[in-house]
């Protein structure tokens, strides 16, 4: 596995899980998310990454996708957020977040891999169940 890079997240759990089910103290206050839902993110250390969302709701619950391995991680996510602005849930505080609803895992590739090439920022793209073929 890379060591930095994007990623996202599908579950499997139909009953809503807290994205904080890991903390018993703060995990009523979050949103809770479900098979309808997907995330995106960036790591610097992709499997550690893994491991959390494992822990957090089940390694039999979490499908972690990577999609694209680069350096300038930072600068990639802020602009695939911006570009995910209508799909981002909204948390209690009134805040959005990296996790989406109405949209597919296929369309979520499909506007990072589009980004990553905007930014014209070198990438290798990482070919995952939702990759289209070619990602070249």
């Amino acid at each position: 596995m890379p060591q930095s890079g994007l990623y996202i997240v599908t579950l499997r759990n139909r009953e809503p899980i807290s994205v904080n089910a890991h903390d018993k103290r703060i995990a009523h206050n979050c949103i809770s998310v479900t098979y309808e839902n997907c995330k995106f993110g960036k790591a610097k250390a992709l499997e550690r990454r893994k491991r959390n969302y494992d822990k957090t709701f089940g390694s039999h619950n979490v499908d972690f996708h990577l999609v694209a391995e680069l350096i300038d991680i930072e600068l990639a996510e802020r602009k695939v957020l911006d570009n995910l602005q209508k799909y981002r849930v909204i948390g209690r505080t009134g805040r959005k977040n990296e996790w989406l609803e109405r949209i597919t895992p296929q369309e979520l590739v499909a506007i990072i891999i589009a980004t990553l090439r905007e930014l014209e920022i070198d990438f290798v793209p990482l070919v995952n169940k939702f990759s289209p073929h070619r990602v070249d």
